[in-house]
């Protein structure tokens, strides 16, 4: 994984919980093993500030203007962290899938994408078990996933789950899908076969 830059910290600037890093790769035509995808990763920049965040944020590619098959990630700073399954074997994601519209898909999609962005960087979570978010664009859909360290609790998971749909002010009816990431590093894929929830008003559980 190649080496990035960090944004220092001025006087007067606030500090972040923790630190975040942004990352950079792209879909391979062909399955790569661990030590591939590690050194196809690239790190954009860190920061551990508001302002270290908005200095970075504001120069980077808004998801309209990304080509295919080109993936963003959001994680926190930390021994290890990275955009990988392995780097989470317990862990798994929250998927939400959005379909491609010649109208409004862009500013769609760029605003969900500002929105988790803001709760991540924000703690508005409420749970250190979210390590990162990524952003996937395809040719049909595009994909917005939240990572969770560990499902050995899933009261914990299902709440990130809901937390999400709140954030992004989906509707009721919405299908969000959760992949674990031991079944990934099986079959290979973050996205294929993941099991779909709908989130009752309600109740705490799909």
């Amino acid at each position: 994984m190649s080496t990035c830059p960090k944004i220092e910290r001025e006087e007067g600037d606030h500090p972040l919980q923790t630190g975040w890093t942004i990352w950079y790769d792209r879909k391979q035509s062909k399955k790569t093993d661990t030590n591939e995808f590690r050194g196809q990763l690239q790190r954009i920049a860190s920061f551990d500030t508001v302002e270290g965040f908005w200095k970075l944020y504001c120069h980077l590619k808004r998801p309209s203007a990304l080509e295919n098959n080109v993936n963003f990630h959001l994680f926190r700073d930390g021994p290890g962290n990275a955009p990988m399954w392995e780097a989470y074997p317990r862990g798994g994601c929250w998927i939400l899938k959005v379909r491609k519209r010649k109208d409004s898909g862009a500013s769609v999609l760029g605003k969900i994408w500002e929105d988790i962005v803001l709760a991540a960087v924000g703690e508005g979570f409420e749970e250190p078990d979210v390590v990162g978010i990524s952003l996937c664009i395809r040719r049909n859909e595009d994909l917005l996933s939240v990572w969770n360290v560990d499902n050995r609790n899933d009261e914990i998971r299902f709440k990130i789950g809901e937390k999400m749909k709140r954030i992004l002010e989906l509707e009721p009816s919405t299908i969000i899908e959760y992949k674990h990431h031991a079944e990934s590093m099986q079959d290979m894929s973050t996205f294929r076969n993941a099991k779909a929830y709908v989130f009752a008003a309600s109740e705490n559980q799909a």
